[in-house]
């Protein structure tokens, strides 16, 4: 990645159009600002491009291609880069279908990036700030004011909205603030009256890769998503962040103490529950890219436990499996979650269970009529173990068994069912009816036993969508496609998408959908994401950010789909 160094920017093969723009004083005088820090927004797969759109920087380089070619779908390597996402529309124009991608099913074929194929900046910043402190972000904030650039907050290029990317706009790129202090007896800042708590304080840049590494060296257990290279402070706990152990210990947004936080009026604040509660409270489950820039985050933590782990498979391909294995979780699933079990069901292969509070003897026991099922009825497999730390369980099942797609163009869409669906055998079966549908509609679909049923309602003090606290599911469905698929093409997929969670929607009136996961085309997305909470979420953006600084696709009082920050939708 090439840094600017004054006002000047050493580009030996890049397009004129781009060397002019970059020489700006206004550029050059940020760069100095920001201490040589702002770094050109170049699309991953640059290097395997011979030909380039004018208003893209970077090299054709061969050697460096193969390197890309061979870490494409690596998570570790699209996090670490300015132009990585792991869903790769957002790399793109997907209204012009102008890109730069590789195939994602074989990144080796020429066919993606040999001529008449050109690389495209689609919607990767054109530049970022790579944040070392909050004076960098109120240097790009004022950049972002006086220039009319729209700003973006990127950490780990998870995101399934397009929220972190976006044509000509200006990234905080966040990833340099990987600072972790544990802090065993946490008092929120200007809290004389709380107890304190066993805490860690983290950098908006720190992932749950290096987070869990560092809960387990000191024996601590703080639970995490289903990806390793997510972004602990960032859009994850910010959305609500559900956890296979968020049954027990809650969502992430429930979990936090503390966030730091540079507003886009410029002000540098500690939010928690004793001060600037409104930002605290909208920061809990509001919405990344909203509110504020958030630079560290304090969140509770917990003791090494054993966690009981269970992983039951069967072939799909067998007469009925797929639908008796649909009806059998559906109609155990209350009593697992009652149990103190979380669960990721997918459909097509199996179960994945946890459980942090059962005696190994007591959770052998509740897990019997499942292992009867799976072994004889569908004649798959079940295994059992009693791992000693949340981050041995983690590599051993959830790393090994639950493969998060990157690299590839894909959109997702959600859908929280209540409790209430899982209650009465009726209601089982008009649940099952739908979803059978819904699964045989879609390319995936995993179904996440995460919400925060046993933590209860009662420690609600977040703004995610109520229908967290009433619900024992969350299905996630998504669909795909390639580099080569047509524009209209990739409309279809997001059309088709809606149409085929409609009846589930319709079947659930009332409930909502997990912001960080769902359809990029929600309808009546305010009510979905957020229920009741939305006017209080609105009066709060109103007030921390007058100016209108921050904006991203179905957020909280965003300019709507108009806007020409969106015109790479579709």
């Amino acid at each position: 990645m090439l840094a600017v160094s004054g006002l000047t920017l050493l580009l030996v093969s890049a397009p004129t159009s781009l060397a002019l723009f970059v020489n700006s004083p206004a550029w050059g005088a940020l760069n100095t600002t920001v201490g040589g820090r702002l770094v050109q927004g170049i699309p991953f797969a640059r290097s395997c491009f011979p030909l380039v759109s004018n208003d893209t920087g970077g090299n054709f380089d061969e050697q460096e291609c193969d390197a890309v070619k061979s870490d494409y779908l690596d998570h570790f390597l699209l996090a670490s880069k300015l132009g990585g996402y792991m869903n790769t529309q957002w790399q793109t124009c997907q209204r012009t279908g102008a890109e730069c991608l590789l195939d994602s099913t074989n990144p080796a074929n020429a066919e993606a990036d040999s001529p008449p194929r050109v690389c495209s900046q689609g919607s990767i910043p054109e530049f970022g700030i790579h944040v070392a402190s909050a004076k960098d972000v109120l240097a790009g904030v004022n950049f972002s004011k006086e220039h009319g650039i729209p700003l973006v907050i990127k950490n780990s290029g998870h995101d399934f909205k397009g929220r972190s990317s976006g044509p000509g706009t200006l990234a905080l790129w966040m990833s340099n603030l990987n600072s972790i202090e544990q802090k065993p007896h946490f008092v929120p800042t200007g809290c004389s009256s709380r107890q304190a708590k066993n805490a860690v304080t983290v950098g908006a840049g720190v992932s749950f890769s290096d987070l869990v590494t560092f809960a387990d060296e000191q024996n601590l257990t703080i639970p995490s998503g289903g990806d390793l290279t997510v972004g602990a402070a960032g859009g994850f706990v910010q959305g609500g962040g559900h956890s296979i152990l968020s049954n027990v210990f809650g969502l992430a947004a429930d979990r936090v103490l503390e966030f730091e936080v540079v507003t886009p009026r410029g002000d540098h604040l500690v939010a928690n529950g004793c001060q600037n509660t409104d930002l605290f409270f909208a920061l809990r489950g509001g919405g990344g890219g909203t509110f504020g820039i958030v630079m560290k985050m304090t969140t509770e933590v917990f003791p090494s436990m054993a966690i009981n782990a269970v992983f039951a498979s069967f072939d799909p391909t067998v007469g009925d499996n797929r639908l008796e294995f649909l009806r059998f979780v559906t109609d155990q699933s209350l009593e697992f979650a009652k149990q103190g079990w979380g669960t990721y069901i997918i459909p097509r292969i199996g179960i994945l269970l946890a459980n942090p509070t059962l005696s190994p003897t007591a959770a052998n026991a509740s897990v019997a009529t499942l292992r009867t099922f799976m072994t004889t009825n569908l004649t798959g497999t079940f295994t059992m173990t009693v791992e000693p730390n949340y981050k041995t369980f983690f590599d051993k099942y959830i790393g090994a068994l639950v493969h998060v797609p990157v690299g590839i163009p894909m959109t997702p869409s959600s859908r929280l069912v209540p409790v209430e669906y899982f209650e009465t055998a009726s209601k089982r079966a008009e649940l099952v009816s739908t979803l059978a549908t819904l699964f045989d509609s879609v390319e995936s679909s995993i179904v996440f036993g995460t919400t925060p049923f046993l933590f209860g309602p009662e420690h609600d003090e977040t703004s995610v969508s109520p229908a967290w606290r009433n619900s024992l599911w969350h299905v996630n469905v998504a669909n795909a496609w390639n580099f080569n698929t047509t524009v209209a093409g990739v409309a279809l997929k997001y059309s088709s998408l809606t149409s085929a969670v409609n009846p589930l929607r319709d079947l659930t009136r009332g409930s909502g959908a997990y912001q960080n996961e769902a359809d990029v085309y929600e309808p009546n997305h305010e009510a979905s994401f957020w229920g009741k909470h939305y006017p209080r979420l609105l009066a709060i953006k109103q007030k921390y950010d007058p100016e209108h600084i921050l904006d991203c696709w179905q957020c909280v009082g965003w300019l709507g789909p108009s806007n020409s920050r969106y015109k790479c939708y579709i």
